[in-house]
């Protein structure tokens, strides 16, 4: 029987690795944060659960095994360590064991423990399964939706066995990147813990500890009562030399990647990387690889010593050899642990001992360029790297994170004031969500010319082939009702959330997650119904859409407000995809993502470009030539963010060009002149705002009933109100009838006018149709006539005084809100008691023989 190769699995003789103890020194913020964790771990608490904020580059995963080592683990306690890819249970497990000086982090366990047992468990490819977890083992290292699913399946009996014996040891529980543990499915995952371990030891990673949204700030809170232990800022750690400043280059390569769109649409939705057999074409593409090593030889004094991030093994030993024809100092370093052992990859993988030898050779400065595969990603010591490039784009946050920081070490520890990322970048036909350097590091990066990268337009996201997508597949004829503006967005709404990468059968992406973070163009025809949508699912609870898995449910929901909302057409991106990312932000962030206008869009139509200098001017074919180049190069505009070359944008303008020639002749192909150019309110009140008015105020603001109620616009419709919720108001029939087009908001505490004489001007029409009515009691109608009067909810409650000797018949007392004065009413409450008094008999012996206004 063949067994299966597992990684990620190791024990550790804690007698001889002690003898050779990691020497790694912390740097100074570093071993402030493991004081402090010390300090957390030594106080007793109910729950205890705290976060530690580092931000990339400042060490998070050697401070956290750090502790756990000389703490918990020290102790006796077993640990969980909880992470969303499979990329960091790779990381984590590599800062346990052995450095490149032969020495080891468990070599700092003290106490009675002789040994250690690792066991990395994910759904990915060659790392260990939740059947495989023993009681025995010491630290379990997992993803986050694996523990989860096993938790709910409550199958496997070694995970029992390993939480109960943990609950009579201890149980420290690592969760890197904790601001994930607000999802649902998380939450869940970490009171089911603590259910089965009551007294774990919880301790978050991060380097984004808030939300904007306060529930999920209060889960954060919940989950961690200690909050934040500690925390260090980017600018800190630079200032203090620690991390160097990243100035990102993205040359352009020229080179269209092959990318179906059968097998894009089959990808599209997945959140997983490239698919491999895109990969694998960028990676043995020639002139590619030939442009990559021109790039750092033309500057290797300004690159320096350089790591570069390739996918494949023959794409290793291509930029080598082309590396050493431009005299450039460069070997490779990889291995097979992602092939199939009997693969043409695993034969030609190098071994460790060849590895290390050229990593020393690189550390010494004796090679200027390491090529490797994945491999200096997990925390191998390189301290003087003054550049990574990035062969391909990628979608993975947590992989362009892990590359990038291996660039970030400052001058204190080896590295360098300056880092240079240089990311190569492809002419895409499709529409990419790629993850980008500037969100993910929270550092101030400069591009190559010492622009701010986060100043950078997202107009850089429409990409040419985009917008160029439909004139390439209509005739004239039918694109003369496509005039190129409409192919430009209006803006775009920024959105954050977590996602599922949907499992692929035989990939190595298993059971991971990933932060979406992403800019949904919008186009003109579309910017209406998303506030229409908005304003409808404001009054819907969306929690199918605050997981990172969304139900089938969920996405027909989508489909259904797609199709109630937005109008048909064909679009330039996938209208479903980008409401569900919009909708959900909504669920994971409290609210609706921000949108950006694209405020220079008027000055990029093609179509006014082309009217002028083909038609107005009438240019000779040269002529216009220079005046397009000169059009496209100018640094007022964006044409060649939109458009990766001259002739992109040059075939765009002829296609505008033919299609105003081809309405000149064909004028009935022309859309017919005058637009309604505004937009209107419906008349009705949305249904589901309706029902959130009714919620919050729940009677008539003005008389208090709570019967007959309808919404009331504070500003009518008749003078141009909204729908808005603060435009709202409830009030009973016969007070919205009594207010009719007036403007009086009774959720105003307030009066609004200004003497006593504007008040007891509306005595005249609140006694035509309120005074003399007896179909309400006597405090309704006193309730109902003080606000009106008022114009505002200035009535604070009505009581009625018992007779005495000065009032035989008793009294109803009319209080009056702080900053009404009481005596303004008080004439029209005595015309009231004057006409009850003529027209009911006996009114005083019923009721009362005196109403009176009095201050609060």
């Amino acid at each position: 029987m063949t067994q299966a190769t597992r990684r990620g699995i190791i024990t550790y003789p804690l007698a001889e690795a002690r003898r050779y103890p990691s020497g790694k020194v912390p740097a100074a913020h570093q071993e402030e944060a493991l004081l402090r964790l010390r300090r957390w771990f030594a106080q007793p608490a109910t729950h205890k659960g705290g976060i530690l904020v580092l931000p990339t580059g400042g060490g998070k995963t050697f401070t956290a095994t750090r502790f756990l080592t000389e703490g918990p683990l020290s102790k006796g306690h077993k640990v969980l360590w909880l992470a969303h890819t499979h990329h960091l249970l790779d990381q984590a497990f590599a800062g346990f064991g052995r450095d490149a000086e032969g020495r080891y982090e468990v070599g700092h366990i003290g106490g009675d423990r002789d040994r250690l047992t690792l066991r990395t468990v994910s759904g990915t490819l060659g790392h260990g399964k939740v059947a495989e977890i023993r009681a025995s083992d010491d630290v379990v290292i997992i993803t986050l939706q694996t523990l989860a699913r096993a938790l709910t399946a409550g199958a496997h009996q070694g995970l029992a066995d390993f939480l109960a014996q943990a609950g009579s040891t201890g149980l420290t529980v690592v969760f890197d990147e904790c601001h994930h543990a607000p999802a649902p499915s998380f939450r869940r995952l970490i009171e089911g813990l603590r259910e089965r371990v009551p007294a774990l030891v919880l301790l978050g990673l991060t380097a984004t500890p808030t939300y904007t949204d306060q529930r999920r700030q209060g889960y954060l809170q919940k989950l961690f009562p200690q909050t934040i232990l500690h925390q260090v800022g980017t600018q800190e750690l630079m200032l203090a030399g620690i991390l160097a400043r990243p100035i990102v280059e993205e040359p352009v390569t020229h080179i269209q990647p092959e990318f179906s769109e059968a097998d894009y649409r089959t990808w599209q939705g997945s959140y997983r990387d490239l698919p491999e057999r895109v990969i694998a074409h960028l990676a043995q593409h020639r002139e590619r690889n030939a442009m990559i090593a021109d790039t750092y030889a033309q500057n290797r004094e300004k690159y320096g010593q350089t790591i570069i991030f390739a996918d494949r093994w023959y794409q290793c030993t291509a930029l080598v050899e082309l590396l050493r024809e431009r005299g450039v100092r460069a070997d490779a370093i990889f291995t097979h642990q992602e092939a199939d052992p009997g693969s043409v990859e695993a034969r030609n993988a190098r071994s460790a001992t060849n590895n290390a030898l050229v990593l020393n050779q690189f550390k010494r400065g004796e090679l200027d360029v390491l090529v490797n595969i994945r491999m200096l990603t997990e925390g191998t010591d390189v301290p003087n790297v003054k550049s990574v490039f990035l062969t391909r784009q990628t979608t993975s946050r947590i992989l362009i994170t892990q590359m990038i920081g291996r660039a970030l070490r400052g001058p204190r520890f080896g590295g360098t004031e300056e880092a240079y990322i240089v990311a190569f970048i492809d002419d895409w036909k499709q529409h990419i969500n790629w993850a980008r350097w500037d969100d993910l590091l929270g550092l101030p990066v400069d591009d190559g010319e010492g622009t701010a990268a986060r100043e950078r337009l997202p107009v850089e996201l429409v990409s040419a082939e985009l917008v160029a997508h439909l004139a390439r597949e209509l005739d004239p004829g039918q694109l003369a009702g496509i005039p190129f503006l409409t192919l430009l967005p209006v803006g775009w709404y920024a959105v954050s959330y977590d996602a599922a990468v949907l499992p692929q059968e035989g990939a190595d992406d298993g059971d991971d997650i990933e932060t979406v973070r992403q800019l949904i163009p919008v186009y003109s025809p579309d910017q209406e119904a998303y506030q229409r949508l908005f304003a409808e699912l404001d009054q819907v609870r969306l929690t199918d859409f605050g997981d990172v898995e969304l139900s089938e449910a969920a996405r027909q929901n989508i489909r259904g407000w797609v199709s109630h909302f937005f109008k048909a057409g064909e679009r330039l991106t996938q209208l479903h995809d980008d409401v569900l990312s919009v909708v959900r932000h909504r669920a994971r962030n409290g609210t609706w993502p921000t949108f950006t206008p694209f405020e220079a869009r008027q000055e990029h139509d093609l179509d006014a470009l082309a009217q002028r200098l083909a038609f107005e001017q009438q240019l000779p074919r040269k002529q216009e030539d220079q005046a397009l180049r000169t059009e496209f190069g100018s640094g007022e505009r964006l044409w060649q963010n939109l458009y990766r070359s001259f002739d992109q944008f040059k075939r765009q303008y002829n296609a505008s060009v033919d299609r105003l020639l081809y309405l000149e002749h064909h004028p009935e192909a022309a859309p017919a002149l005058g637009a309604v150019e505004e937009t209107f309110t419906p008349e009705e009140v949305p249904t589901a705002m309706k029902k959130a008015v009714k919620r919050r105020d729940r009677k008539c603001l003005c008389c208090g009933r709570t019967t007959f109620l309808q919404v009331d616009h504070i500003r009518p419709r008749y003078l141009g109100g909204d729908h808005s919720e603060d435009n709202l108001q409830l009030l009973c029939k016969v007070c919205n009838a009594l207010k009719g087009t007036r403007e009086i908001n009774f959720r105003a505490d307030v009066t609004p006018l200004t003497s006593a004489e504007a008040v007891r001007a509306n005595a005249d029409w609140i006694f035509r149709r309120t005074g003399s009515r007896a179909s309400d009691e006597p405090v309704t109608l006193l309730e109902r006539m003080t606000n009106m009067a008022y114009q505002c909810q200035a009535c604070g409650g009505i009581r009625r005084l018992p007779p005495s000797d000065a009032r035989p018949y008793g009294c109803f007392e009319v209080r009056v809100k702080e900053g009404n004065d009481p005596a303004w009413v008080q004439p029209i409450l005595d015309q009231a008691l004057a006409l009850w008094k003529r027209d009911v008999p006996g009114f005083e012996r019923l009721y009362a023989g005196e109403v009176l206004a009095v201050a609060p």
